[in-house]
């Protein structure tokens, strides 16, 4: 068994492997070599780190981390994210994973990035905590998610005709409802929703006046949103919230995938000014239309539970799902940032989910 730092060349072989366990979710994120070369190749930060695992020439692990800029109590400083953990189902517990990660985690630091930080899922969180030093932060991260059409995602979750039939009308009802009320009195506001190809120069005024509001968030500049959702392989859709005299005063971005042979639509980025509820609101009825039009069955989204933005999409019919946890390795920095309940804004984008 070897371990050895992803090169170029690799990216097409890496492509093959994850693809071969992910074809039931192809269209969720994509696999594409392209992908890869943009993730740890084209980093606007630095250059990312992926670990290869192999065995005689085959490929029987992977481990990436993704270096990215946050304002972290006060501070701008880089941080890096873990991702694409996996290892072949005939090779795990074997140490792989535990050995990629520590090649991959001592680079990254030795290189000078400040904080490690990830979202893994129920499987691999115990091995974080239990084997790598790292602990969960105590926030509460929200997965949200809003039906639209209801019918469709009963279909796939209960193979009950009869008790589809029943309840997928009640939901929908109950969720446009919600929808109308949450939404009421903004057709009287100076906010104007526009879908863009790129982000404006002046998001990065948006981003200054905004990340005052928090002491953790990942710097949401001009150039990181091009490199993350303009130069990305994969399709987002831009939507833009000014005023008047054409200052930006929001942005989302969105995407539509598949999952469970049904369309998904994702709430994948946002960040508004706060002090004007309705700048949310409009992107977010801009959104729904959208997705709506593309008969999109439901959409997903994340937020930090108890912030305004979760306050505001819950009462636009948004519904609780299981939280999502945040994990940090136990650095100097990340034994601080551990240590409280700090005020965080992080969404889907803020990771390699989406």
């Amino acid at each position: 068994m070897t371990f050895r730092k992803a090169q170029k060349k690799d990216l097409p072989r890496i492509s093959e492997f994850r693809k071969a366990y992910f074809e039931h979710n192809p269209t969720i994120r994509s696999h594409e070599p392209e992908y890869y070369e943009w993730k740890c190749f084209k980093n606007p930060v630095a250059i990312g780190e992926m670990w290869l695992a192999e065995d005689n020439s085959m490929l029987v692990g992977t481990k990436s981390m993704a270096p990215k800029r946050m304002k972290i109590l006060g501070k701008i400083l880089d941080a890096a994210e873990i991702g694409d953990a996996y290892t072949r189902p005939d090779y795990q517990r074997q140490g792989i994973f535990t050995t990629l990660h520590k090649a991959a985690r001592d680079r990254v630091l030795d290189s000078g990035i400040s904080l490690i930080y990830g979202t893994p899922n129920q499987n691999a969180l115990p091995g974080y905590e239990k084997k790598l030093d790292y602990a969960q932060v105590p926030i509460k991260l929200r997965a949200l998610a809003k039906p639209l059409h209801p019918e469709q995602v009963l279909e796939a979750k209960l193979h009950f005709p009869l008790l589809v039939s029943i309840l997928s009308p009640i939901i929908e009802i109950v969720s446009r409802t919600m929808l109308k009320v949450g939404v009421r009195g903004i057709g009287k506001s100076d906010v104007f929703v526009s879908r863009e190809s790129s982000f404006p120069d002046d998001v990065d005024v948006l981003w200054e006046q905004v990340a005052e509001n928090y002491d953790v968030i990942l710097v949401r500049s001009k150039s990181y949103l091009e490199w993350r959702y303009v130069a990305n392989p994969d399709t987002y859709s831009i939507l833009i919230a000014r005023n008047r005299d054409g200052a930006t005063l929001g942005y989302m971005v969105t995407k539509i995938g598949f999952s469970e042979n049904m369309p998904v639509g994702f709430l994948c980025d946002f960040l508004t000014i706060e002090e004007d509820p309705n700048i949310f609101k409009k992107l977010l009825v801009s959104a729904i239309e959208e997705f709506d039009q593309k008969t999109v069955s439901i959409i997903y989204t994340w937020a930090v539970k108890g912030s305004f933005y979760d306050s505001t999409l819950l009462k636009l019919g948004f519904l609780p799902r299981p939280p999502v946890p945040i994990v940090c390795y136990k650095n100097e920095l990340g034994a601080r940032v551990l240590s409280k309940a700090y005020k965080w804004h992080f969404t889907m984008g803020d990771t390699d989910n989406i």
